[in-house]
């Protein structure tokens, strides 16, 4: 018996097309109602002013006897002014395999489908110790976790900061509630407090030609057993124009509960685009 896996719906990245075209008109049409300084008051022209968005879209193919496809994006949408922030990072994450079998046809398998969703308020964050909050909506196909939701408090550090922006560095830590429903029934749920501290660098060279990102969080159980969590991205940025530029970015996650038959550990390498307005 030939077993056949058709080709999944790629309804997801279709949607987020659809999103970023709206964020992009959008934001397009602000540009342009912004220039028109006569036409808006002083306080809209100072809310379009600190409006910012990025779209990340990153990709890997392989073929040959192993066909791989991996493709992630994720809009990021802020706003920032003296004394209120906020942030909101919705991303999705899509691979699969595909295997050449004995009569020439391709088995296909979804590894990746992953989605998240984080929201994050600040307050005061353009002073040297700022507060925040932040809620976080997950789903993963490939570490088969059904649905994680994280939600918590704390306050930051900005460790460099100079008068260009060009070389920034804040520390953060925070308490959160976190709860995972695993896909598998063999593996139990959890219900977990966790404190959470992350460090951030943005580091811009050559006149803005060359841009170094990194984000590493480190989310340890307040009961001091094995569920910790640990998380980091590293990605290298060259524009191209205003508003394009060349990105390639490393993703490490480290899990210490994960269900049967699932590594603890995930990397990520790909490159791709970014499109922004700042």
């Amino acid at each position: 018996m030939q077993l056949k896996i058709t080709n999944p719906n790629l309804q997801w990245i279709k949607l987020w097309f659809c999103i970023f075209l709206i964020f992009d008109f959008g934001f397009s049409f602000c540009q342009e109602q912004k220039n028109a300084q006569d036409t808006l008051p002083s306080k809209f022209q100072r809310f379009l002013k600190n409006m910012k968005y990025k779209w990340v879209n990153d990709a890997l193919w392989q073929t040959g006897n192993v066909e791989r496809f991996l493709y992630n994006t994720g809009l990021q949408w802020s706003y920032a002014d003296s004394i209120f922030d906020f942030e909101i990072k919705p991303r999705f994450i899509y691979g699969e395999v595909s295997q050449r079998q004995k009569d020439n046809s391709m088995l296909r398998v979804v590894q990746e489908r992953e989605q998240t969703l984080d929201l994050h308020l600040g307050l005061l964050s353009q002073k040297r110790f700022y507060g925040f909050g932040f809620g976080i909506l997950e789903r993963s196909n490939l570490r088969k976790i059904n649905f994680r939701w994280q939600t918590g408090l704390g306050a930051g550090w900005h460790i460099v900061r100079n008068a260009k922006n060009t070389q920034r560095l804040n520390l953060t830590a925070a308490i959160l509630r976190e709860v995972t429903d695993f896909i598998n029934p063999i593996q139990p749920d959890y219900q977990i407090i966790r404190a959470s501290f992350r460090l951030k660098g943005i580091h811009i060279f050559f006149n803005n030609r060359l841009r170094f990102i990194h984000l590493s969080t480190y989310m340890p159980s307040i009961a001091f057993d094995k569920n910790r969590r640990l998380t980091g991205n590293l990605s290298i940025e060259v524009p191209i124009s205003k508003r394009i530029q060349l990105r390639s970015s490393f993703d490490y996650t480290y899990e210490g509960v994960v269900p049967p038959n699932v590594k603890k550990t995930d990397t990520r390498t790909m490159v791709g685009l970014v499109i922004t307005n700042f």
